[in-house]
């Protein structure tokens, strides 16, 4: 196997939690996982909390600029923070460290599959003249993506409001012609709200897509990886 995108219908749904978990199974299983964390914001430049946490989980000893090329200070969007300090992001830059891994990679995205990532300057000849938009494109999540071409797992809420989120996310990673291995549903609160019973079924029904979940909630960071081991297991395969 390559690896694994593992997306988000949003940001806060959990995607660091199990794309933890997958990485400490694929160690446990023999793989010599690694991780990428293209980009983390609200972080200091040397302590992206997220990006340490999957390399932890690994085992590796990537070098920081391996593991979370672009880190920024500023909690927001991977293009508005970079802006913000006057720097841009090449995603070729990212397609090369997917490339060059020599173990399964394991991909998390920032935020959700439209959050804006990078941009893209179009040639005029591009550009469609009744088309009133500046010559250039914004790219995102969804489109780092289809660059990869890895096989998605998309995390979602298992709580009130999925059901549209995971729809449209579906819709759109399909839309690219990019294979779904999973939609995780995640438990982000204590309490449950009472769609958390039948969202998975409902999941299932609408997008045709494996759906895994719903996670237990598990208030201490250092226990999650293993809690929710049993959710990814089918997704890591044994050598």
């Amino acid at each position: 196997m390559k690896g694994y995108f593992i997306a988000g219908t949003d940001t806060g749904v959990g995607k660091t939690e199990v794309a933890r978990a997958l990485c400490a199974l694929l160690r446990e299983r023999g793989h010599n996982p690694q991780a990428l964390k293209p980009f983390e914001t609200g972080c200091a430049p040397d302590a992206p909390e997220d990006a340490l946490a999957l390399r932890e989980a690994c085992g590796s000893s990537q070098a920081l600029d391996d593991l979370c090329p672009y880190r920024f200070l500023l909690p927001a969007a991977p293009l508005v923070a970079a802006e913000a300090e006057g720097r841009s992001i090449d995603l070729l830059r990212i397609e090369e460290l997917v490339a060059r891994a020599a173990a399964p990679i394991v991909v998390e995205a920032a935020g959700g599959l439209l959050v804006p990532i990078a941009r893209a300057a179009l040639s005029l000849e591009e550009v469609d003249p009744a088309d009133r938009a500046p010559a250039r494109a914004v790219l995102t999540n969804l489109d780092l993506a289809a660059l990869l071409g890895l096989p998605v797992i998309l995390v979602g809420r298992a709580g009130l409001g999925t059901l549209n989120h995971c729809a449209l996310s579906v819709a759109a990673l399909e839309g690219r012609g990019l294979a779904v291995a999973a939609v995780v549903l995640n438990r982000v609160t204590e309490e449950d709200d009472p769609t958390v019973a039948t969202n998975a079924r409902w999941v299932s029904e609408m997008t045709g897509v494996r759906v895994l979940g719903p996670t237990p909630f598990v208030p201490q960071r250092a226990e999650r990886p293993r809690a929710l081991a049993a959710f990814v297991d089918s997704l890591a395969p044994r050598r």
